[in-house]
C-alpha cells in the first residue's frame, strides 16, 4: 500500500503510558469477555439438559471447577506469550546495541551501572554482570571516575545531551582512544530523571587525521620546520610579547648561496637531500626557544625572543653562517654550500610582522652584494633603498599600459668608415610621480619582480617595428640590437615569441642581434644552448654583452654559438692612459677575430678613444661620442641628415 502526503498515516506511535498497560488490558479484556461468555452460555447448556435441583447443583459445581481450570490456562497461555513477546523484543534490543561499534551504557541518577554492551565491557575489563550495580569508581582512578561522574551531573542537571572528548585506557588490553562521548537524561513516567544513557565513539583516527592536517598546514612537509604560515604567526606573537615586557626580537632571514645550481646541476632528489641536512643544521645552530622555519625554496627564518640588544644576535647569526663551513655528504659526494643572512630587530627595524620581514629580506640582499656567506644587520639607508623599491615597484605596475615606457635608439658605427650600422634598443622610463628613472634602478626592479617578461616583449617588438620602418624608408640594411635579461631567458615561449614577432613585423631577420650577458649563461641549463642554436639557426646575430665584466666569458665563447662579442665600457674608459686596459681590450680584439667574432666597444666618449680602437681593428663602436640614446623621430632623423659619423 502507498501512501501520499495527504494520506492520513497509517500507524500513529502509541504513548509510553500505552505501551505500558497495554498488555495488561489485553489480558483483562479476554478474561472478561471468556467469564461473561462461559457464565450465559454454561448456565442454558445446563438448564436445558435437566430440570433436576439436585443435578443442577452438581453441574453448577462442576461448571466453577472446570471454569477455573480453563481461566487459569487461559492466564497462564496469554502471560507466557506476552512475556514471550517482551523476551525476544529486549533480545531484538540487545542484538541491536551490540552490533553498534560504540561503547554505550545506562547509569541510574546515583551512577550505578544498569546495563552496558560488550564494547563496554572491554573498557572495564569486567562482565556486564560484575560491573551492574557498580559505580566508575570501582574500575578507574579517582580522577577519571570524578570526571565521568561530572558529566553525568552536567546532563541530569541541564536536562540536556552533554557531550565531551576524553582519552582512556581500555582494561582488557591497555590500548588506548579518543572518546566522543553524548550522555542523555532518561525520563520517568512523571517527567523527573531517571537515569542516563550514555554513548561513547572512538574518534581516534578523526583524531590524528585533524593532526595529521593541522601539521601539514603548519609545517615543512620536507624539513618538519615551521613553514611560512607558522613561522610568521610566531614571530606576530613574539611581537607582542615583546610589546607589553619591553624587551627586543630578532629576524633574521637566511638564504642558500647558490643553490640553484645544484637543483640544476645533481638533480632536485640531492637538493631536497641537503635541505634537509640544512635544516637540521640550523637547528643546531639556534638557542633553546628559537624558532627555526622555511619559507620556501632555499629561504629560511630563525626567530629570537627576548633579546636584549643587537649585540645578543651576533653570536647566533656567526653559528648560522658557520654552521656551513663544513662539506655536505650527500649520496657520497662532498657538497659544499654558504648561506647569507639579512637581520632586522623589533623595534627598531619595524613594529609588524611585515615591516620586520621586509627590513630582514632587505638585509640580506645587501649582504649578498656584499659578498654572500656573511651576515648584514638592516640600517637607515637599505630603509631608504627599501622605501626607493617599494615605490618603484608600486609605480611599475600598469606603467606600460600607462604608455611611460618608451623606446630609445642609440646608433652605432663602422670605426673604420664612420657609417652607421646600427642600433641598439634601450628601454626608458618616465614616471609623473618619479620623474625619469634610471635603467641601473629599474630594471633590477622589473627582474625581481617579473614585470622584465612584458617590457621585454614591448622592447623587441617596438625595435623590430622601427626597424622594418626604417629598412622600408631607407634601403639600408641596419642591425637592431635587443637586450635579452636572465629572467626572460627562463621563458618557455621567448624562442617561438621572437620568431613570431620578426614575421609579424617584416624585419629582417639577420639583422636582428640579440644581447645577452653571463647571468644567462651561468645556469647551464641545456635548454640555454639549444635555444641559442636555434636563434642561430634562424640566422639571428647573438652578441655577448658586458665582455669582461663576468668570471668565464671565454670559456662561454667557446662553447656557444657567438657572432658578436661587446667590450664592456669599464675597461674602454681608461684605454687612452691606462695601458694595462689598453692591452686587455687589443687582447679582447684579437682573440674575437681569432673565434670568427666581429667586435664593438662600448661607452666611447672621446675621439682619443675612438682611434685608438681604430688603430687596433676593433669593429664597431658605440657611446656618447656618437650619441646619446634617442627617442624613435631623432634617431630617424639623424639617418635623413647622415649616414656617417664623421672621424675627426
Amino acid at each position: 500500500m502507498k501512501f501520499r502526503l495527504s494520506d492520513p498515516a497509517p500507524y500513529k506511535i502509541p504513548s509510553e503510558h500505552q505501551l505500558s498497560y497495554r498488555p495488561a488490558i489485553k489480558i483483562a479484556a479476554l478474561y472478561c469477555l471468556f467469564s461473561i461468555l462461559w457464565v450465559i452460555l454454561s448456565d442454558k447448556a445446563i438448564e436445558a439438559l435437566t430440570s433436576n435441583v439436585e443435578t443442577l447443583s452438581t453441574a453448577q459445581t462442576y461448571k466453577g471447577l472446570f471454569f477455573i481450570v480453563i481461566t487459569t490456562l487461559l492466564v497462564f497461555w496469554l502471560v507466557r506469550r506476552s512475556i514471550r513477546f517482551h523476551q525476544k523484543s529486549l533480545a531484538y534490543q540487545r542484538t541491536l546495541v551490540e552490533t553498534i561499534p560504540d561503547l554505550v551504557w545506562l547509569k541510574a541518577t546515583d551512577g550505578t551501572y544498569i546495563a552496558c554492551n560488550s564494547k563496554f565491557e572491554r573498557f572495564f575489563g569486567a562482565k556486564e554482570a560484575e560491573i551492574v550495580g557498580k559505580t566508575d569508581y570501582d574500575f578507574v582512578d579517582k580522577e577519571l571516575a570524578d570526571l565521568f561522574r561530572e558529566n553525568d551531573l552536567l546532563a541530569i542537571n541541564m536536562r540536556a545531551p552533554h557531550s565531551n572528548e576524553e582519552v582512556v585506557t581500555y582494561a582488557d588490553d591497555g590500548h588506548q582512544e579518543t572518546l566522543e562521548t553524548i550522555k542523555t537524561p532518561l525520563y520517568g513516567a512523571k517527567g523527573n530523571v531517571i537515569g542516563v544513557l550514555g554513548v561513547s565513539r572512538d574518534i581516534t583516527e578523526r583524531k590524528q587525521q585533524e593532526e595529521r592536517i593541522r601539521h601539514q598546514a603548519h609545517f615543512d612537509s620536507l624539513t618538519n620546520l615551521p613553514n611560512r604560515f607558522l613561522a610568521q604567526h610566531q614571530l606576530e606573537q613574539f611581537v607582542s610579547t615583546a610589546s607589553r615586557h619591553k624587551h627586543r626580537v630578532a629576524v633574521i632571514y637566511l638564504d642558500l648561496d647558490d643553490f640553484k645550481k645544484i637543483n640544476d646541476s645533481l638533480g632536485h632528489a640531492t637538493g631536497d637531500k641537503l635541505l634537509i641536512e640544512a635544516s637540521k643544521r640550523l637547528r643546531g645552530a639556534v638557542r633553546q626557544g628559537d624558532t627555526v622555519g622555511r619559507l620556501g625554496g632555499d629561504e629560511f627564518i630563525v626567530l629570537l625572543d627576548n633579546i636584549s640588544t643587537a649585540d645578543d644576535v651576533v653570536p647566533v647569526a656567526e653559528n648560522l653562517i658557520n654552521c656551513f663551513r663544513h662539506p655536505f655528504s650527500i649520496d657520497g659526494r662532498a657538497l659544499l654550500l654558504t648561506a647569507t643572512a639579512g637581520i632586522a630587530i623589533y623595534p627598531e627595524d619595524g613594529e609588524d610582522r611585515l615591516d620586520l620581514l621586509r627590513c630582514a629580506d632587505s638585509a640580506m640582499y645587501h649582504a649578498k652584494e656584499a659578498g654572500r656567506n656573511t651576515f648584514a644587520f638592516f640600517t637607515s639607508a637599505m630603509n631608504r633603498d627599501v622605501s626607493r623599491r617599494l615605490l618603484l615597484e608600486e609605480q611599475m605596475h600598469g606603467a606600460l599600459a600607462r604608455h611611460e615606457f618608451r623606446v630609445c635608439y642609440q646608433p652605432k658605427i663602422d670605426v673604420k668608415s664612420g657609417k652607421i650600422t646600427g642600433f641598439e634598443a634601450l628601454l626608458r622610463w618616465r614616471n609623473p610621480t618619479l620623474g625619469e628613472v634610471s635603467p641601473g634602478e629599474f630594471i633590477p626592479v622589473a627582474e625581481h619582480t617579473g614585470l622584465i617578461l612584458p617590457l621585454g616583449e614591448f622592447v623587441l617588438q617596438e625595435a623590430l617595428a622601427t626597424g622594418a620602418a626604417w629598412y622600408n624608408e631607407f634601403q639600408r640594411e641596419l642591425s637592431m640590437a635587443v637586450n635579452l635579461s636572465p629572467r626572460q631567458f627562463r621563458d618557455p615561449n621567448l624562442i617561438s615569441h621572437i620568431k613570431q614577432s620578426i614575421a609579424k613585423s617584416g624585419f629582417p631577420q639577420h639583422c636582428l642581434e640579440l644581447e645577452i650577458t653571463e647571468g644567462v649563461l651561468m645556469s647551464g641549463h641545456g635548454f640555454i644552448e639549444k635555444a641559442l642554436d636555434e636563434l642561430t639557426d634562424a640566422g639571428i646575430i647573438i652578441a655577448m654583452d658586458d665582455f669582461g665584466t663576468g668570471y668565464s666569458s671565454l670559456s662561454y665563447l667557446r662553447n656557444y654559438p657567438f657572432d658578436v662579442l661587446k667590450i664592456d665600457q669599464s675597461f674602454v674608459r681608461d684605454i687612452t692612459h691606462d695601458q694595462a686596459d689598453l692591452e686587455l681590450v687589443c687582447a679582447a680584439i684579437t682573440m674575437a677575430h681569432n673565434l670568427g667574432l666581429s667586435v664593438i666597444a662600448e661607452g666611447v666618449e672621446t675621439t682619443e678613444q675612438l682611434a685608438l680602437l681604430a688603430d687596433h681593428d676593433c669593429d664597431s663602436a658605440q657611446g656618447y661620442l656618437i650619441s646619446r640614446p634617442m627617442e624613435q623621430q631623432d634617431a630617424k632623423q639623424m639617418l635623413e641628415e647622415r649616414q656617417t659619423y664623421t672621424l675627426s
